[in-house]
């Protein structure tokens, strides 16, 4: 199954699906397809808690839905 993944606070850009490169516009949301894996990169410079789930609410309700939480810069 697909899964509409977001993340608070950031915007990324995917730069693989599946291991093969790819080129796209900033996003805060990523649909992952099914067996699949999706690289990104962001820039961490909103230090803090920021969530990270599934859209789709059943599943964020079951669990998917973790934190990426860093400190400021020094």
């Amino acid at each position: 199954m697909a899964h509409p993944v977001h993340l608070h606070g950031h915007a990324f850009q995917v730069i693989e699906i599946n291991g093969a490169p790819v080129s796209g516009a900033l996003r805060d949301t990523v649909h992952i397809p099914p067996i699949s894996s999706v690289t990104v990169e962001l820039d961490a410079d909103h230090p803090g808690k920021w969530a990270i789930h599934c859209q789709h609410l059943y599943h964020m309700a079951s669990g998917m839905m973790s934190f990426i939480a860093y400190d400021g810069f020094a």
